[in-house]
């Protein structure tokens, strides 16, 4: 058998898958919930649908092989076509009978053309090495999900079972644990479409903006009480990205250390006890500052003349 999906991340860690591995993994339907609230299939369903697909080369952008939770458990589907496909990639799929329906097990007609729906519907497939084609017989009873298609299609929808049911007895090595949409239809229906109308009926948001309150908290743990305060229908990857931003944030500021508080001099006055030293000006000839009298020389002495320069005493 050949064909791979290289396009499919090749492990289940979802960690280490690129955008496009992310986008890819979506559409093959391992990720449900609303718009607001997605979230990844378990890792255990995650690691076997990768390696259904790379065992038998479908493609899920072919809607080849897909995965679908129905009722809380998850399993993986192939088409008809993608069945098909598996058989003619092992080497030894020689065709199949025209398939039969029947109203009373009794008589079989190759179309079916009675208003009311068949009872049964039977496919043979052959196998290299087998001389006889291995049947299968799909009874209305059993599969029918009573759904539109299948009040529409009946016939159609009960051939294809029976031809899945025939393709997985032929090569059970390629087709075990894998099933059709059409035999899978009376489990109930996906939850996908559970989903799509719970989001057209979600709840009208709090409008509180919670970016903006996370900004005013003081701790992670105050963020943490916000965080429960968030409506499920609200959180989100970008929000949980952001308010876990901000708890970093926050958690930098309580470890770093506080720093020391600048001395406020001027609020502190002069030291006490110190001795501020006076500048002394040097004057030349005395003067005497407007409004001040000179001093009168003491009674019995004369103020000595102004010496003159330049003359001899003598």
């Amino acid at each position: 058998m050949t064909g791979t999906v290289v396009a499919l991340p090749t492990t289940g860690d979802s960690s280490e898958w690129t955008a496009s591995e992310k986008a890819l993994v979506e559409a093959a339907g391992l990720v449900t919930g609303p718009p607001a609230n997605r979230q990844l299939a378990p890792r255990p369903v995650v690691e076997a649908f990768l390696l259904h697909a790379r065992r038998t080369g479908l493609d899920p952008i072919a809607r080849q092989i897909y995965c679908i939770e129905r009722g809380g458990k998850w399993g993986t589907q192939v088409s008809i076509d993608g069945a098909r496909l598996v058989a003619e990639r092992t080497g030894q799929y020689r065709g199949q009978t025209a398939t039969q329906w029947t109203a009373d097990g009794v008589t079989w007609v190759d179309v079916w053309l009675a208003s009311e729906q068949p009872k049964a519907a039977r496919v043979g497939v052959h196998r290299e090495g087998f001389v006889e084609p291995l049947y299968a017989v799909a009874t209305w009873d059993a599969y029918s999900a009573n759904s539109p298609m299948w009040k529409k299609m009946g016939a159609l929808m009960l051939g294809k079972c029976a031809e899945m049911l025939a393709l997985r007895k032929a090569f059970p090595q390629d087709l075990s644990g894998l099933y059709s949409t059409e035999e899978m239809d009376q489990a109930g229906a996906p939850r996908q479409a559970a989903q799509v109308q719970a989001a057209v009926a979600a709840p009208e948001p709090s409008g509180r903006d919670w970016r903006a309150e996370a900004r005013e908290l003081g701790s992670a743990a105050e963020l943490n009480g916000l965080w429960q305060q968030i409506p499920p229908h609200e959180r989100g990857d970008e929000l949980f990205a952001d308010l876990k931003a901000i708890a970093v944030q926050l958690s930098q500021q309580a470890a770093a250390p506080s720093p020391e508080p600048e001395k406020q001099w001027a609020a502190q006055g002069e030291p006490k006890g110190a001795d501020w030293a006076v500048a002394l000006i040097p004057q030349g000839e005395a003067e005497v500052l407007p409004g001040e009298e000179e001093t009168p020389p003491l009674e019995g002495m004369e103020a000595p003349e102004p010496e003159t320069g330049g003359g001899d005493r003598g």
